[in-house]
This record gives structure tokens, sequence and C-alpha cells, in this order.
């Protein structure tokens, strides 16, 4: 059965792209030396372990932008953090949408998510939505 993750807050401690926010691009960029050095949530990549040993599949629907998905597997094997598939769905105007559309697309049952905006909208929309 595959289980969605969010990204930031929740396998990393940083919440780097909030879905309400608006910077411009550029500034991203910028952060890329930065964002390589963020360590992942300990705990949250156990858990994430677990699932996988127990036959799941481990799909990550992130609000970063599509052009930060290549960086983002980099960092994500850097770290060891076990996972099947990644889609990176842009933050902004209509996240919670492109995710929902993600996780619909995918099947996924249960996904963790430390934004409690986002797992309200996704738990009205069938998706069980709780936290690492």
């Amino acid at each position: 059965m595959p289980i969605g993750v969010d990204l930031d807050g929740t396998i990393s401690k940083a919440k780097l792209y909030n879905p309400s926010l608006r910077l411009p691009w550029w500034l991203f960029i910028l952060l890329v030396p930065f964002i390589l050095l963020i360590r992942p949530n300990r705990e949250a990549v156990k858990k994430i372990r677990e699932m996988r040993d127990w036959g799941h599949e481990i799909i990550i629907v992130s609000a970063r932008p599509p052009w930060a998905t290549n960086l983002t597997m980099r960092w994500l094997s850097l770290h060891r953090v076990p996972f099947d598939k990644i889609f990176c769905v842009g933050f902004g105007k209509g996240t919670k949408d492109r995710k929902l559309e993600v996780i619909k697309r995918e099947k996924i049952k249960y996904f963790f998510d430390d934004n409690k905006k986002i797992s309200d909208f996704l738990n009205h929309n069938s998706v069980v939505t709780t936290h690492l």
C-alpha cells in the first residue's frame, strides 16, 4: 500500500517551503548549498524505514518547486531516507489541490504532513492524514 509523506517540516526539520509564502524563485537557488546541509528528522526517517520494511511504498509529495526534484532526490539519498517516488508540486496558490491530485492518482490512503491546514484539507477529501 502506498504511503504519502510530506518533506519540509516532516522529513526535514526545516520548513523551507511554506505553501502560503510567495518568494522569488531565485532566492531558493541561493539557498541550495544550505538545503544540502540540513539534517533530516531522525524519528521520521526511522518510521519511514519501518513502513518500508512492512512492505509499503513510500511516496514523497512536497510543495517544493518541480525544478528542485533532482536536488531533493540527492538530499534524500545523501541522508539515506528511503523513498520509491517523489513529486514536487510547487508552492503558492493551489498547492493543496496539486498535492491532493498526486495523492489520488497514486492511490495514497495515508499521508503524513506537519501542516495543519493541508492535513485538514486532505482529511476533508477522504485522505487519512496525521503526523509522523
